[in-house]
């Protein structure tokens, strides 16, 4: 007895693409090595968690990985295990608009009577694992968009580590 599954065009091209999609959440390329310019590189975040552990605060990891592949033959060289980046529910992150803007305010001190002592523009900030839910929850943005932004900032934060290779 033979059994076949039986799709449209559209549904066998959609199988086809989640077939191929890469084995990770997020990728990006970085720059050549200064000492290692045979080398294509690029970091992948290989997974999360938000760990549900009885600790006083909340915690997000995001593990990530550096992928070495000689550019003669494109071949992956090595992966190299990098810092898992720990955000704590203390951290904060700037608020973007949709429109793309970062969200600013007047910060506006005064005396007793009322009367303004000072006033000036600053970035509003809020807690950053709240901020990701809102955004995901919100369908503001997708998890990609998310891993993107936090990326930009591990490179910025983990420099040195990167390019210790």
């Amino acid at each position: 007895m033979n059994t076949e599954l039986i799709l449209t065009t559209n549904d066998k091209a959609m199988i086809e693409a989640i077939n191929l999609v890469s084995d990770n959440w997020h990728e990006v390329p970085l720059p050549d090595h200064p000492i290692y310019p045979q080398f294509s590189r690029k970091l992948i975040v290989t997974g999360f968690s938000n760990p549900n552990l009885e600790k006083p605060e909340e915690r997000i990891y995001v593990y990530v990985t550096q992928v070495l592949t000689l550019k003669s033959t494109d071949a992956v060289y090595k992966h190299i295990p990098m810092k898992a980046w720990e955000i704590y529910e203390w951290n904060t992150e700037e608020v973007i608009r949709p429109d793309g803007t970062v969200m600013k305010g007047i910060r506006r001190i005064t005396d007793n009577e009322g009367n303004v002592i000072e006033e000036k523009e600053e970035v509003v900030k809020v807690p950053s694992i709240q901020y990701v839910r809102f955004l995901i929850k919100s369908k503001t943005v997708h998890l990609t968009d998310v891993l993107e932004r936090f990326m930009a900032q591990y490179i910025d934060l983990f420099k040195a580590e990167i390019d210790d290779i």
